[in-house]
């Protein structure tokens, strides 16, 4: 589902690990905990899988898997912010957030799995991304 994030933080028990509010079109922002690279910033349309969302195999993740709400180091996480592989859309990117691309008229809280099924036409070029350069999708 398309998310926006609503603010992005880090998180008080650890480097590399942050905390982003998310809007996913319900009354309440999600808290979501993710690590790596902070790429993603405050008004970002992101691609989030919500607790009780399964979610193809992966390179890490041999068998598909359910995402479930959990605890890292004290806080709270109510789904993911996932990767191109996460979703299935390209194997090669394991490691970075998707940014979804703003201008395609994309809504919080539409399944992108119902209306897309090549993810690339909807995320955005790494070059428009600060700080991702090393992080280049083919």
């Amino acid at each position: 589902m398309v998310g926006r994030v609503v603010r992005v933080r880090p998180h008080p028990e650890g480097e590399n690990i942050w905390l982003a509010d998310v809007d996913t079109g319900t009354d309440c922002p999600l808290q979501i905990v993710w690590g790596g690279e902070q790429i993603v910033k405050d008004g970002d349309l992101v691609p989030v899988a919500q607790p009780g969302t399964r979610l193809p195999a992966t390179k890490d993740k041999p068998n598909p898997y359910k995402i479930r709400r959990r605890r890292y180091r004290g806080e709270i996480s109510e789904g993911m912010l996932c990767s191109l592989a996460e979703l299935g859309w390209d194997s090669s990117v394991t490691d970075r957030v998707a940014l979804l691309d703003g201008s395609l008229g994309l809504q919080v809280g539409e399944s992108l799995e119902s209306r897309y099924v090549d993810g690339r036409d909807i995320v955005r070029p790494t070059a428009d991304i600060v700080g991702a350069e090393s992080l280049a999708v083919p």
